[in-house]
C-alpha cells in the first residue's frame, strides 16, 4: 500500500539523518587527522566510515555512494546512478536539490542528498600532486588500489547520501 506519510517527512528525517551521520564523521576524521596525522586518517576512513555511517541507522539504511568511488562498496546502483546524473545537471544553474523516490513496486522511500566537496577534502580527493601530497597518495593508493576519488574541485558533486525509509502501512 502506498504511504500517505508526505515526502516533506522524508526530507526532514533524511535531513536530520544525513547531518547526525556527518557531523559524527566529520568529528571522528577530524580527531583522526589530529591524532595520527593524514595518512593515519585515511587508515581510520577505511577501517571506520562504514560502522560510524551505520550508528543511526536504527530502522534505516543510510549509504553513501559516488561514480567516481574510492571504496567499492560505495559503487551505485542503477538508481543512485540516475539521481547522481541529474544531480549533476543540476549542477549547471546552481545546488542540486534533495530528492524523494517512491519506486512504484516496492515498499520503500529512497532519500538522496548531494555531496558536495567541501576544501578539507581535497587533501585526499583533489589533484594528486597539488591538493593531495605524495604520501597521502601513496598511503590512497595502498589501501584502494581501484581509487576513483580524485581530481575533484571545491564544490563538485562527490556523490550522494542515500538513506532508504521503509514504507509504514496502513
Amino acid at each position: 500500500m502506498e504511504s500517505t506519510i508526505p515526502d516533506s517527512v522524508y526530507v526532514l528525517a533524511g535531513n536530520t539523518l544525513v547531518s547526525h551521520t556527518f557531523d559524527t564523521l566529520r568529528s571522528a576524521l577530524l580527531n583522526a587527522i589530529g591524532s595520527y596525522g593524514m595518512e593515519g586518517a585515511i587508515t581510520f576512513c577505511n577501517e571506520k566510515a562504514f560502522p560510524i555511517a551505520d550508528i543511526y541507522a536504527d530502522s534505516v539504511v543510510i549509504k553513501r555512494a559516488a561514480i567516481r568511488y574510492r571504496n567499492p562498496d560505495n559503487q551505485p546502483d542503477s538508481l543512485e546512478t540516475a539521481v547522481m546524473e541529474e544531480m549533476e545537471r543540476q549542477l549547471t544553474s546552481g545546488v542540486p536539490t534533495v530528492k524523494v523516490i517512491r519506486p512504484g513496486s516496492s515498499d520503500e522511500i529512497h532519500f538522496f542528498k548531494p555531496i558536495l566537496l567541501q576544501s578539507m577534502c581535497l587533501n585526499c580527493h583533489g589533484n594528486p600532486g597539488q591538493d593531495i601530497q605524495s604520501s597521502i597518495l601513496a598511503r590512497i593508493q595502498q589501501l584502494y588500489p581501484n581509487d576513483r576519488a580524485v581530481n575533484f574541485k571545491e564544490g563538485d558533486l562527490r556523490g550522494v547520501w542515500h538513506i532508504i525509509f521503509k514504507s509504514p502501512k496502513k
